[in-house]
């Protein structure tokens, strides 16, 4: 395990994938807004080099949705899928900046935003190094 928290075969890999489910319709800033809160605290708190982070964000109309009545529409899922090898803090420290940014902007309160991480090994997952057009 190096000092920073992670295995350093996976230092350079081209992930952590990462799908963010929420209720929809969503305004163009909201969405904004999710997309660059995950993925700062995702670079912050893990150390990922920005250009390595994959984000998508899914809006899925509240009609299409079964959620306990505990839930409200903000709730927000971040998925994160990631070769195995980040310690229990990184993960928890990633958690407290993707809650602390989300609340800050869009407003989501934290008990609204849950966090899972997939912890993959190369087996498992397959992620090439995508290509720009020439």
């Amino acid at each position: 395990m190096c000092v920073d928290g992670f295995s350093p075969a996976w230092k350079d890999a081209p992930v952590p994938l990462v799908r963010i489910d929420v209720t929809g319709p969503q305004t163009l800033d909201h969405v904004r807004a999710v997309l660059r809160g995950t993925r700062e605290a995702i670079t912050e708190a893990l150390g990922v080099p920005d250009d390595r982070v994959h984000l998508r964000l899914v809006e899925t109309p509240a009609t299409h949705i079964d959620a306990p009545p505990c839930r409200t529409p903000h709730f927000t899922l971040v998925d994160i899928m990631l070769y195995e090898g980040r310690s229990a803090e990184l993960k928890a420290a990633c958690i407290s900046a993707i809650r602390r940014n989300l609340g800050d902007d869009p407003g989501i309160p934290a008990s609204e935003v849950a966090v899972a991480f997939r912890d993959m090994g190369t087996d498992d997952l397959d992620v090439q190094p995508g290509q720009a057009d020439s």
